[in-house]
């Protein structure tokens, strides 16, 4: 929910902001008010908005299990220490539902003024609408298809056709709407600035609206001279829309303005500026998830991802052997597989046909040319492992890691002066000796921002090689990097906050009961709902286990006094089982 604020107030605040610069002073009343309601209505949708997956791939996938870093300016005095904000951000959940509450309050309690209003008004026929003559007000105003006018101003009768024309076309332009929704708006996200622009702003397109409308039957100087004349005051009533506003010098100026159209390069830089927040709030989510499902078709695997009646027949040797997977295209014969062809025939232990998924899984034993061959490379085309057994290591442990970006990394210049923040996902190769290479930016913000970041991981130290069955492989890992600008615009410069470095895990549900001395249940993947073949259930303290089978299912009779089982799979976070006593 935090997320969902935070991100509609950055996309409001960016439409309103490019509207107040752009349009506010143009003529074309219909587009301004289209733009108004169109950027509050993408500011609402954007953030749960996802774009398509071809969009995803048009950048570079990152890895699954991989350790992931932010780094974020912000405005504080800095030291080299991780810097973690405690503040608990659900406490300000009920102070603004209460605010919120308060505004809903009064919105009601002017919709039930207007309804006791009408009920207590005569009504007088007039075309398709409803006017409703009261002594209740002064002046005049609309209410969707209401016309509310007061007794005065039924004694001057030029008065009353100019009015009744103005008040038309607020009806049949249904300015209601858009005060109804434009009000929902501010009394659910109240704090925002941008908030209350709109609903001032909306008011004064709508009398200019209605003033165009009315002079296509009077002339401009009979116009004017009624709406100077006329009764001046408002009736306070934020619902709804009246001749009697107060702009009464820029309506008469507007008036006697003609329309321009609108610059086609200020049109084209507001589009810009939607397709940007759409690109950059819509697709985060989705570049997140390629990020996670990246390494899926990685040649080299563990034991734990072999077909479970595979690992039954190798459980005992397992520790010997290392394992390729291979996808069969239809029909193709086993040795015209690349894989195989690149392996000697001689240590190939046993061979398992996945004929379901057109896929074959090979045992190799850990002699010669073909471990080598397997730890170096986790398929044919040379590409980098995703997921490893060991992860690569900074020297010295992360905090020193932490510590090299917060005093080497700077907010270039031309982004602060631009205003540009946001995330920059950095991909890098921690090669077999520790070296980095591949430094790259997959997704950036521009503005300076992606060569800074690249260029101060490239000047990272080795790290420790991650390792495959014992072997230094080559690993590749993503780094996501926030550059954020200090909301006060005067200093404009941000300093480094680094947070944890985790390893990506998912997490187990397991269906289990414990009867008579024997574990049975079904284990499936917490995120997907999908049963999890191939996890190894051991009893803790022995060295009895088994495997789930395809269907995620198992069973293991355990000891007499040891009831606790441990659950495991490369990639989830180890579960264990407490038979209930």
């Amino acid at each position: 929910m935090i997320n969902y604020i935070i991100e509609l107030s950055v996309i409001h605040l960016s439409l309103i902001g490019a509207y107040w610069f752009f349009l506010r002073n143009e003529r074309q009343y219909a587009k301004m008010r289209n733009y108004l309601l169109g950027s509050t209505l993408l500011a609402i949708v954007i953030p749960f908005l996802k774009l398509p997956k071809l969009i995803g791939k048009l950048w570079s996938s990152a890895p699954e299990d991989i350790p992931l870093a932010s780094v974020s300016y912000e405005p504080m005095d800095f030291t080299p220490t991780p810097l973690v904000s405690e503040f608990d951000y659900s406490l300000l959940i009920y102070p603004s539902l209460l605010i919120s509450s308060i505004f809903l309050f009064k919105f009601l309690s002017g919709l039930y003024y207007l309804l006791k209003l009408e009920r207590s008004s005569q009504s007088v026929a007039y075309e398709e609408f409803n006017i409703r003559k009261t002594k209740e007000i002064t002046g005049s105003f609309t209410f969707f298809n209401w016309i509310f006018v007061g007794n005065n101003v039924f004694e001057d009768h030029n008065e009353y056709t100019a009015i009744l024309k103005h008040e038309k076309a607020h009806a049949e332009l249904g300015h209601t709407y858009d005060l109804v929704f434009f009000q929902l708006f501010r009394t659910l996200f109240w704090w925002l600035p941008s908030a209350w622009y709109i609903n001032q702003e909306i008011k004064k397109i709508h009398e200019y609206q209605a003033d165009a409308y009315a002079l296509k039957a009077f002339s401009l100087d009979w116009y004017s001279s009624i709406l100077i004349s006329s009764t001046l005051k408002s009736n306070g009533l934020s619902l709804a829309s009246s001749f009697h506003d107060g702009l009464i010098l820029k309506r008469l100026k507007a008036m006697k303005q003609n329309a321009k159209k609108v610059s086609a390069w200020k049109l084209g830089a507001l589009l810009s500026l939607m397709a940007v927040l759409f690109v950059v709030f819509a697709c985060s989510e989705e570049l997140d998830q390629e990020i996670k499902t990246m390494g899926e078709a990685s040649d080299a695997i563990t034991f734990d991802q072999l077909p479970s009646n595979m690992q039954m027949d190798l459980v005992e040797v397992k520790d010997q052997l290392t394992f390729v997977k291979a996808n069969v295209i239809d029909n193709q014969k086993i040795s015209n597989i690349k894989e195989l062809q690149d392996l000697d025939p001689s240590l190939i232990h046993s061979i398992n046909v996945d004929k379901e998924n057109s896929a074959v899984y090979i045992a190799i034993m850990k002699d010669g040319d073909n471990f080598n061959y397997v730890a170096e490379k986790s398929k044919m085309d040379g590409e980098v492992f995703t997921v490893v057994e060991e992860q690569p290591e900074f020297p010295g442990g992360m905090s020193a890691f932490y510590s090299y970006l917060a005093q080497n990394i700077e907010y270039p210049k031309q982004a602060r002066q631009m205003g540009v923040q946001g995330r920059v996902y950095v991909q890098f190769i921690v090669e077999k000796d520790g070296s980095i290479s591949g430094v790259t930016a997959v997704k950036g913000i521009g503005a300076g921002c992606d060569e800074e970041a690249e260029r101060v991981m490239s000047g990272a130290s080795n790290f420790k090689p991650g390792t495959q069955r014992g072997m230094p492989v080559r690993v590749r890992m993503v780094l996501p990097i926030i550059f954020k600008l200090n909301d006060d615009v005067d200093k404009n410069e941000g300093i480094i906050v680094i947070e944890d470095v985790k390893t990506q895990k998912e997490q187990f549900k397991i269906e289990s009961n414990f009867e008579n001395g024997v574990w049975y249940g079904k284990i499936y993947s917490a995120e997907t709902g999908k049963p999890l073949p191939g996890v190894n259930i051991v009893e803790e303290g022995t060295t009895t286990g088994t495997v789930s089978s395809l269907s995620g299912e198992f069973k293991i009779k355990v000891s007499d006094n040891q009831h606790k089982l441990v659950l495991s799979f490369i990639g989830y976070q180890t579960a264990k089982l407490t038979a209930p006593k």
